[in-house]
């Protein structure tokens, strides 16, 4: 007979999985912007049974959109979880005490940009939360979150207790890391001294951006780059300088984003939306294509590969230093 465990009366949950970190999957581009791109193809085939229904095209292309946003998600991170949106992550793990009494928490995702919270105990039930920190106290290197200590004998900093008999600590902390990027939330006038934003992610208001935070509206030719003065507590971005351009919402599903994310993503982003549409043509939105992208011979014999190769060197460089 099979073993089965008694549930326990209070479920142990990953904090990750409480916060909700694997759904926050974002697209990169918006609809105008891949339509105009000078690499985009066609799109009125994505829905062969109403080829001239603008509305269907519309909605098919930003689900292909968002496919091929998450691929340049999984292959930055070669996992399901990462993302390159500014976002909130919370993570948790066992973490060894140098002799010094420092400890280095290695993050999943980068460029981290921001610690939000971090508490440190010699197991689970003993966290505590570290509080008066500062940017002496706690250093972003890279994707590693460093808190320095004093001696192998002495008290350790930010908590008073001592590791567990392996010699390690138990470490939760809250970042964020990413670029920041959400689109516009309402229409904004010519010489507009600030704009509503949705974020990208679901949070209370836009993650990674603080005062002098520099973003682009992408707006066709109405494109400008804003700076923020202020950082925001809400979905309100003050402006450092007014706006140059109007800037008029299209209908959903489309949209205009407000971005810092690197050009590589955004052109990387149009190129797999084309390998997708190309290698998977009339069938790229039915139910049984949707699952892992194709392969390049795939995009190769559907004529894609150019497509699929610029996209794989856009993202090198990403892949190379979020990996290390």
């Amino acid at each position: 007979m099979t073993f089965v465990p008694t549930p326990f009366a209070t479920p142990i949950v990953l904090p990750s999985a409480a916060a909700g970190d694997a759904f926050r999957r974002i697209g990169y581009i918006s609809v105008s912007e891949y339509r105009f791109a000078p690499t985009a193809v066609p799109t009125n085939s994505l829905v062969p049974t109403a080829p001239n229904d603008a509305a269907a095209s519309t909605s098919a292309l930003a689900q292909v959109i968002m496919r091929a946003s998450a691929w340049v998600d999984e292959h930055c991170f070669h996992r399901a979880d990462g993302t390159l949106a500014a976002s909130v992550s919370t993570e948790a793990r066992w973490v060894k005490v140098k002799p010094d009494g420092s400890i280095a928490f290695i993050c999943n995702f980068r460029p981290v940009i921001e610690v939000v919270g971090m508490g440190v105990g010699p197991g689970p039930a003993q966290v505590q939360n570290i509080s008066q920190v500062t940017a002496d106290t706690i250093a972003i290197r890279g994707k590693v979150l460093q808190l320095p200590g004093v001696s192998s004998h002495g008290p350790r900093p930010f908590f008073g207790t001592w590791p567990s008999v392996t010699g390690e600590v138990y470490v939760v902390t809250q970042y964020v890391s990413g670029f920041p990027h959400m689109a516009l939330g309402a229409n904004a006038l010519a010489g507009a001294t600030s704009i509503t934003v949705v974020p990208a992610v679901t949070a209370p208001f836009p993650s990674g951006v603080y005062a002098g935070t520099r973003l682009t509206i992408r707006d066709g030719t109405k494109t400008e780059t804003i700076q923020v003065a202020v950082t925001p507590t809400g979905n309100v971005l003050t402006l450092a300088h007014p706006l140059r351009y109007a800037h008029t919402l299209p209908a959903p599903p489309d949209s205009i984003m407000v971005s810092a994310v690197p050009w590589q993503i955004e052109q990387a982003t149009i190129s797999l939306t084309s390998v997708l549409i190309k290698a998977q043509g009339d069938r790229s939105m039915t139910l049984n294509s949707v699952g892992r992208p194709p392969t390049r011979v795939a995009a190769s014999r559907s004529g894609a590969a150019e497509d699929f190769d610029n996209a794989m060197r856009l993202l090198k460089s990403f892949v190379v230093a979020f990996l290390n």
